[in-house]
């Protein structure tokens, strides 16, 4: 089950769009959004299904589509970050939302006929097919195929727990996506400018009808650019 947090209301005199935000594989709810927090006070933070105090669970990023599907119908849009561009590009296309905003989306499904999304994929697909690793040694061996580096073993409960979690919740580009029903879908993707494959989704998710705006100077975490909810305010309220 998903957890809202809960949300102040806008300040008097100022008009705070009701967003809903859906954070990726690292920090949790509006701890993953801590700029966007305080820009959007009406906004929720929901905690997505196998983070906070849930265990995590195959099933888990379906499930929680489909929650943020039911309790976004009536928001100005959906805003999804990294592995939660995932959840909600399919919450989108469960329930369409009036808008749909991506921070960096492993969308990899929808570019991955383009160089550097294939090699990506290439590259990280026998780490999600291999049975033999468990939650001590599957997220050193994604780390190892991600980037070259030897991060060892998970040895504490929390890295035990986010080696679990990436491994049960499976690779981003195996959960069904329908590019079709995205190109009925008002969106912004938002990227960092620092790597092929992010770039390589907007371009795809741009064929489909997005807008598309690069922030540099901050790497994959492009809600931290200064810019990030100003341009997010921007595009919500142009709808």
């Amino acid at each position: 089950m998903l957890a809202a947090l809960p949300s102040d209301d806008a300040p008097t005199g100022a008009r705070s769009p009701r967003l809903v935000f859906v954070h990726g594989s690292g920090h949790a709810g509006a701890a993953a959004f801590p700029a966007q927090a305080a820009a959007f006070p009406s906004a929720t933070f929901p905690v997505l299904a196998g983070y906070g105090d849930e265990a995590p669970a195959v099933g888990d990023v379906a499930a929680s589509a489909q929650a943020i599907a039911m309790s976004s119908t009536d928001a100005e849009a959906v805003v999804g970050f990294s592995y939660g561009g995932v959840v909600a590009a399919m919450a989108a296309c469960m329930e369409q939302p009036a808008a749909l905003v991506l921070v960096e989306p492993a969308l990899f499904q929808l570019a991955r006929d383009r160089p550097a999304t294939a090699g990506l994929i290439q590259r990280l697909e026998p780490i999600y097919l291999d049975a033999t690793l468990t939650d001590a040694t599957f997220e050193r061996a994604l780390m190892r195929a991600l980037t070259g580096e030897d991060v060892g073993a998970a040895a504490t409960a929390d890295a035990l727990r986010s080696s679990r979690r990436s491994r049960l919740h499976g690779a981003p580009w195996r959960h069904a996506v329908d590019p079709a029903c995205l190109a009925e879908t008002r969106m912004l993707v938002l990227t960092g400018g620092w790597n092929e494959e992010y770039e390589e989704v907007a371009a795809a998710l741009v064929a489909l009808g997005a807008e598309h705006a690069v922030l540099t100077g901050h790497g994959h975490r492009v809600v931290d650019h200064p810019d990030c909810s100003d341009r997010i305010r921007t595009f919500v309220a142009a709808g």
